[in-house]
């Protein structure tokens, strides 16, 4: 919990124009590339919205990080002064919905996978 609350105070908030549940989401995902503590027991492709926040969150920023490594990293100097989910197609090259959508479909396959 310490590196996540320390993150927080490393990180911008696009001046509070980025969603919480980003916000929230960036702190986790920090905790785990640290090693500390797990994610709520939210598997990997679980969720609703790509910004629902905490493990979520971070479990698609994983995503993320591992198409563009250091994406994490750029999107929080990004936030610094604003922000626009239009950074996560600056960043990836793909809209954040469209990210989300992939993230969503490579899970459910692997999911099928393991289930088959």
């Amino acid at each position: 919990m310490m590196y996540q609350e320390v993150a927080r105070i490393w990180q911008w908030t696009g001046n509070g124009q980025a969603p919480e549940g980003l916000v929230s989401g960036i702190a986790h995902f920090v905790r785990l590339q640290a090693r500390y503590g797990t994610v709520e027991k939210v598997r990997p492709g679980e969720g609703h919205r790509w910004d629902q926040g905490n493990g979520v969150t971070a479990r698609f920023l994983i995503y993320c990080n591992q198409l563009n490594k250091g994406f994490v990293g750029e999107l929080n100097r990004k936030m610094r002064y604003g922000y626009t989910d239009g950074y996560f197609l600056d960043l990836l090259g793909k809209t954040v919905e469209q990210l989300w959508s992939n993230y969503k479909d490579n899970h459910a396959r692997d999911s099928a996978r393991h289930h088959a």
